[in-house]
């Protein structure tokens, strides 16, 4: 490098390399900084039929708003209480009809809800009579409150 820099030249560095029968180490260091918790994304399409099942749906919509959201502490305003949390399970139904946990997912640590987008309009603006969305989609992000170690990836998390 001193003598590229010296002279100007280029190429120096791999020539002399190539004299005495080296090569540059390609190998590269990582260093384990820390880790992110996980996040898991879920898309839902709701086509109400009616009137009654649009305000089921904005029923729904709101149950999640308000979920995610934190509280004013009474009498205190300086402090918020923590936002509620989501404990996620995978689960299925069998021929028999017994319900049971889906042990091929992984499995969710106890999460909060990060995000809640909803569009009332996906196909355009089209409403019932009294308003309603015809359509409506709904994304929510969970983001998870504890990191993953080798313990929990071994209980199937």
């Amino acid at each position: 490098e001193i003598v590229e820099g010296l002279t100007g030249s280029e190429g120096a560095i791999p020539l002399a390399n190539k004299i005495f029968g080296r090569a540059d180490n390609p190998f590269v260091e990582v260093f384990f900084n820390s880790m992110n918790v996980r996040t898991f994304t879920y898309n839902f399409n709701f086509a109400p039929k009616s009137e009654l099942e649009a305000e089921e749906v904005q029923k729904i919509i709101q149950l999640f708003r308000f979920h995610m959201a934190p509280e004013l502490r009474p009498g205190v305003n300086r402090f918020l209480g923590l936002p509620s949390q989501f404990d996620i399970h995978y689960m299925f139904l069998s021929s028999a009809g017994q319900d049971s946990e889906n042990n091929f997912y992984n499995r969710i640590a106890r999460c909060v809800l990060q995000d809640c987008k909803v569009n009332y309009t996906p196909n355009g603006v089209k409403s019932f009579e009294d308003g309603g969305p015809t359509a409506t989609t709904m994304t929510l992000t969970f983001k998870e409150m504890e990191l993953l170690t080798k313990d929990r990836i071994a209980e199937g998390y």
